[in-house]
């Protein structure tokens, strides 16, 4: 976690990207009921329409415009929560974000944002505090199946963000044109489904979404791949959960007790039985 912070503070300094695309609803759900913190790692493959190594030429400004959509991306995230309430704090590749909102067991309303540079923050304010901000909001149903697996469904709207790199066009002896990089953003809206499993000290999650772009008029899609780890105090909820698991386990070695006795004393009955039958003879 302390490595996380140290990532996060780094990007948020250095000014990083400001694009990501909306984060893992498993990891949020996860944090429900949770006295201290959930940490979450997660690997994401993107498809679709997207704007990869697509160069365009603008006659009026005389700039070749790149655009460039990830295709890969690897998020972390650490939750927070406090009855139904999560905030979390991490970062999507090189963007640092937040996302807060309200999580039960059956349902979740999320949102976030990405986070500017504080060195940047006075541009920002004087100019369109949203232009370069990518945000968004998700609603999440889950189902228990089972003590240990889940399976839920989202929808989502979101501002999303490519990649975008203007050169200017110069003329002469060893003009160079060097790309400089610009956000490119547009809004999605979509949904998917997700489905979760408890092993021993983490959680494993596969998620697939659907996302339409608004803006372009494209398909894209998601594939997710999440690791939760659980770190702090139980629940009331977990605690009653495993004081019941052990008052079982007791009953269990009782019951298994009681029953290893009586075969002692039913052999011992028979071998008694045998004895005299012998002695008869």
């Amino acid at each position: 976690m302390a490595c996380l912070l140290v990532l996060i503070v780094s990007a948020m300094l250095a000014g990083c990207s400001s694009i990501m695309r909306p984060p893992s609803a498993a990891a949020f759900m996860s944090s429900c009921e949770k006295d201290a913190a959930v940490v979450n790692m997660s690997l994401a493959l993107y498809g679709g329409d997207l704007d990869n190594n697509d160069e365009h030429y603008n006659y009026h400004k005389d700039m070749s415009e790149s655009y460039s959509e990830w295709v890969l991306d690897l998020s972390e995230i650490v939750f927070w929560n406090k009855e139904f309430f999560s905030i979390g704090l991490g970062a999507q590749s090189v963007t640092p974000f937040a996302q807060l909102g309200f999580v039960s067991p059956y349902f979740g309303l999320s949102a976030w944002s990405s986070i500017y540079s504080p060195f940047n923050m006075g541009n920002y304010v004087k100019d369109d505090f949203w232009k370069d901000v990518s945000f968004g909001t998700m609603m999440i149903q889950q189902i228990p199946v089972g003590a240990k697996a889940k399976i839920g469904l989202t929808e989502h709207f979101s501002r999303n963000g490519a990649e975008r790199y203007l050169s200017e066009s110069k003329e002469g002896f060893m003009a160079l044109s060097f790309p400089e990089p610009h956000p490119l953003f547009y809004y999605e809206v979509g949904g998917g489904f997700f489905a979760s499993y408890q092993l021993e000290g983490v959680m494993l999650a596969l998620e697939f979404r659907y996302g339409r772009d608004l803006d372009n008029k494209r398909n894209r899609f998601a594939v997710t791949l999440s690791a939760v780890g659980m770190k702090g105090k139980k629940s009331a909820n977990e605690k009653m959960q495993e004081e019941e698991r052990l008052k079982n386990l007791e009953k269990e070695k009782e019951e298994a007790e009681e029953r290893r006795k009586a075969r002692e004393l039913q052999s011992l009955e028979e071998y008694e039985e045998w004895q005299k039958m012998n002695v008869g003879n």
